[in-house]
């Protein structure tokens, strides 16, 4: 087998990222109407950047406390929106919103592929730009029975496509880079980092953007054991797999 072992970005791979992934004003908006706290989207917007800013990088120190950071980080929001009350009742909502690994939802294919390529023998790992809450997800969805390695951003210290994340999870799966194969939907984030690395990409385009990349390209995950067939076929290389 070329390519034992598999690699897998998180959000957008393997589980639609939520709401408040892209959009946490809106998740502080909501939650302060419905404890009949009204805030301007704009000014939410504004604190979440300064606040932002102000803690950059900080996460990474409150490995295995993360709910410390997250009380620091919301305190310091509410500081800078001068709200004064029900502010547990706010942050509990908000933290509610963000971390309820309900709220999380893997793609329908997701499942029965990991069950299939361990079925094949390979050896499947996680890679993603998240914080300790990524494993109560994986273990609420039953995900932590068919990965073997979790690597995550913040006990790296460091984000994909820096080469230390993809470098962690190389030494936890006791993996060379020619033995991997790491599969993610961001073209910088996945595929870039993953070829900085010395690593195999195939990126997964939901969204048909046909962007030109170096890399065998898939529009489901469930294309992902034919494209597997072909790259350790040495099949010809490139292109989309339809």
């Amino acid at each position: 087998m070329a390519h034992s072992t598999i690699f897998f970005d998180f959000g957008g791979t393997l589980a639609r990222a939520p709401v408040s992934f892209d959009r946490p004003w809106r998740v502080w908006t909501e939650a302060a109407r419905d404890l009949d706290l009204h805030l301007s989207e704009t000014l939410v917007r504004q604190a979440l950047e300064v606040v932002d800013e102000e803690l950059d990088g900080a996460i990474y120190e409150y490995v295995g406390r993360t709910p410390e950071f997250w009380r620091l980080y919301d305190g310091l929001v509410m500081e800078r929106l001068r709200i004064r009350d029900r502010q547990e009742e706010l942050a509990r909502a908000v933290d509610a919103a963000f971390t309820n690994p309900a709220n999380v939802e893997l793609f329908p294919e997701t499942r029965p592929v990991l069950e299939d390529l361990r079925t094949r023998g390979y050896h499947l790992g996680l890679i993603s730009n998240h914080n300790d809450g990524l494993l109560q997800v994986l273990e609420y969805h039953g995900l932590n029975e068919l990965l073997e390695t979790v690597t995550y951003s913040q006990e790296v210290g460091a984000e994909k496509p820096d080469p230390r994340v993809f470098a962690r999870a190389l030494e936890r799966a006791h993996c060379e880079p020619s033995e991997a194969l790491y599969v993610g939907d961001s073209i910088q984030a996945d595929i870039e980092g993953a070829h900085r690395s010395g690593i195999e990409a195939v990126w997964l385009d939901r969204n048909n953007e046909q962007t030109p990349v170096d890399c065998l390209t898939i529009h489901s995950l469930s294309e992902l054991p034919h494209a597997l067939e072909m790259i350790n076929g040495a099949t010809e290389p490139g292109g989309s797999v339809q």
